[in-house]
This record gives structure tokens, C-alpha cells and sequence, in this order.
């Protein structure tokens, strides 16, 4: 997966609204959360080449970029490229700093592992 250029049209997004120091609804919505939803099409598609798998409904089969938990995974994927590097910059990665890239790292696989623990004891969100 190339993130690289996902993390490029992400950093472009932000860009074109000046989101850099503050985010404006409007602007917001029409170019970054648009962007986001191209890219997780894109990423989707790259994902189903670079597997070969499909979404599978049982009596059907959907292209990743169709099959909303693909889709969902296709936003994360980028946007969790994007956070670790600009964390990074921006906090460092010690443990002792509240959003550094370690921390963030850990908020993530949490909120992940939650979903799991769900899962896992047939609960529903």
C-alpha cells in the first residue's frame, strides 16, 4: 500500500481550506471530508488488488470499494499514516507526551481492541 500518496492528497486537503491551524465547517465538509471519501474509494480498490479478496454478503459479493467495513478500513489505513507522521512531528514519540506518536498509536489499537472485545463477548455497539 502506498500511504505516501494518500498522506500527499490528505496534506493537499487541508491546503486548499487552510485547515492547517483550524478547522471551518464549511469548507471543511466540501474538501477534506469529499477528499477523505475519494481516497477511501481509491485505497479500497488498491486494497482488493493487492489481496484478491472481495466483500462477501453470503449470496453476493461486493467490490471492497462498495462494502462499507472495507471502506471504513480504507479511511483508517491513510488517515492512521497520516496522524503517526504528523504526531510525530509535532509531539515526538515519548510516552510521557499526550498526543506523540506512541500515544496516539495506543489510543488507536485500544479503540480497535474495544471493537474486538465486543465481538468477542456477542455484544453490539
Amino acid at each position: 500500500m502506498d500511504y505516501r500518496q494518500y498522506m500527499k492528497r490528505i496534506e493537499s486537503a487541508f491546503e486548499k481550506v487552510k485547515a492547517a491551524d483550524k478547522i471551518q465547517e464549511d469548507p471543511w465538509e466540501e474538501v477534506v471530508l469529499r477528499e477523505l471519501n475519494e481516497i477511501s474509494k481509491d485505497c479500497s480498490k488498491e486494497l482488493q488488488t493487492e489481496t484478491g479478496q472481495l466483500g462477501n454478503k453470503g449470496a453476493y459479493q461486493l467490490g471492497l470499494d462498495e462494502w462499507p467495513p472495507s471502506r471504513i478500513l480504507s479511511l483508517i489505513l491513510p488517515l492512521s499514516a497520516w496522524v503517526g507522521w504528523i504526531m510525530h512531528e509535532k509531539h515526538g514519540s515519548s510516552e510521557e507526551r499526550p498526543f506523540s506518536s506512541r500515544v496516539c498509536l495506543q489510543m488507536i489499537q485500544d479503540a480497535f481492541g474495544y471493537g474486538v472485545h465486543l465481538s468477542v463477548h456477542k455484544q453490539i455497539p
